[in-house]
């Protein structure tokens, strides 16, 4: 079957273009992208949409104006509008690969947008999807990366993914085109192209159908990519604290590994647009309570009650002076916490539950509400006789940033009941007094 016929079928297959719509077809005036305008241009009767043409001019070659000059005459002789843009690729600096594709996408999307395209196609065929699947596997890759380049990834499409380039060479030989040759594509210094031209032929001499395998890994992992990723959009959307810009510690922490990752990045996407890569992601994954680590842009990742990202990490709440206990029936908070309590006299002697405590009204002008101190310790059933406060949080499992808030009532200098979490046996009572606390925290 012809290849215009095999791209066309292709196209509706994928849902690439529908009726009515505008593309915008990046040219380089290489024999791939020069066959994908040709094929377009004559499927536009049938797709029933519009086509325009693009080029981009890097002056990374001395013969680029040329180019320029050649794709302008190939729409004109298409009779297809034509648009160009340019810039000096070097003088930007960076990494002239990256700053390349940066600089010619932003055109890209900017001429698609000024003349209503819904669609750029760019001419990425089987061959280019193998060596991308290479590419990621060097450099580490799961899924994501593996899945390498999509039929339609957003406003790109790619209607020769399914074509090799030996299929390309045949059409433009078929047609007569003619087409520049890129003296860059045989330069070993740029790894795409020592993939290309000394890694996939030797990897041929294992499998003579490397290219095929290759692409099926892609399309196998692509597939199982959109599955994780649904799985990850519904956990994030259920664990995403948006007022904290926080995740959920304890939703997250339950689910699988893969998602886990997925999620963080997600939330990463959300703040900045950007990518987490898997170091930072892992070093996140990895935090404990009261840890931070630093993340690109001036961010932060920091574990407290929950997982946030903010630009700084704050101080731990402080400690505040010793609160005496009014039995009025009222509730009272402490200090600036989220704590508050209310003491009245009542008619039992029992509790009933560890966040109400019963004293003596006697001991009432005794009684203080006040933070942990350095060394306290509280009376125990252990060889010691006694037990640090501190070793009642780690037991517990009391996160470190509630420690400092956490209510002691005290009895003059005696610790009588650490809330919720300790009390002293044996007080004895007569005129019973409640005292209730409402905590922050559950336990």
């Amino acid at each position: 079957m012809d290849l215009a016929k095999r791209t066309e079928l292709y196209i509706r297959e994928q849902g690439l273009l529908q009726a009515g719509d505008r593309v915008l077809l990046a040219v380089s005036g290489g024999v791939d992208s020069l066959c994908l305008a040709h094929i377009i241009l004559s499927l536009r009767s049938s797709l029933r949409i519009e086509a325009a043409v693009a080029h981009f001019d890097h002056k990374l070659r001395p013969e680029s104006a040329e180019e320029a000059l050649f794709v302008a005459d190939f729409a004109a002789s298409h009779d297809t509008a034509f648009f160009s843009g340019s810039a000096d690729i070097r003088a930007l600096g960076g990494n002239i690969e990256d700053t390349a594709r940066k600089e010619r996408y932003a055109f890209l999307r900017s001429t698609a947008k000024k003349i209503g395209a819904c669609a750029i196609a760019v001419a990425h065929h089987a061959d280019d999807q193998a060596e991308t699947v290479l590419l990621h596997l060097l450099r580490g890759s799961g899924p994501n990366g593996l899945a390498a380049m999509a039929p339609k990834n957003n406003d790109i499409i790619r209607p020769l993914l399914f074509a090799s380039r030996s299929d390309i060479l045949d059409y433009a030989d078929c047609h007569g085109l003619e087409y520049c040759e890129d003296a860059s594509n045989q330069d070993i210094t740029y790894l795409r192209n020592r993939i290309r031209h000394q890694l996939l032929p030797q990897l041929a001499s294992y499998n003579p159908r490397i290219r095929e395998a290759l692409n099926t890994t892609a399309d196998i992992c692509r597939e199982e990519n959109y599955l994780l990723d649904e799985m990850a959009e519904y956990a994030f959307a259920q664990l995403w604290l948006e007022e904290r810009n926080a995740l959920n510690k304890d939703g997250l922490s339950k689910l699988p590994l893969a998602l886990r990752r997925r999620v963080v990045r997600k939330a990463w996407q959300l703040l900045t647009g950007e990518d987490l890569d898997f170091a930072h992601t892992e070093a996140v994954l990895q935090l404990g309570d009261e840890d931070c680590v630093q993340l690109p842009g001036d961010m932060k990742a920091y574990q407290r009650d929950e997982l946030y990202f903010a630009p700084y990490m704050p101080q731990l709440p402080k400690g505040y002076d010793p609160l005496p206990v009014e039995a009025d029936n009222c509730w009272h908070r402490l200090a600036d916490t989220s704590w508050q309590y209310k003491a009245a006299l009542s008619s039992n002697t029992s509790t009933g539950e560890k966040w109400n405590f019963i004293v003596d009204e006697s001991l009432l002008p005794q009684l203080a509400f006040r933070c942990r101190q350095d060394g306290d310790r509280v009376d125990s059933s252990g060889k010691a006789g006694s037990k640090k406060i501190k070793d009642i949080f780690i037991d517990k499992h009391i996160p470190v940033y509630l420690r400092a808030q956490w209510p002691v009532l005290i009895a003059g200098e005696d610790i009588i009941w650490l809330a919720g979490l300790w009390k002293k046996e044996q007080i004895v009572v007569t005129k019973p007094v409640l005292i209730k606390l409402d905590p922050c925290v559950k336990i």
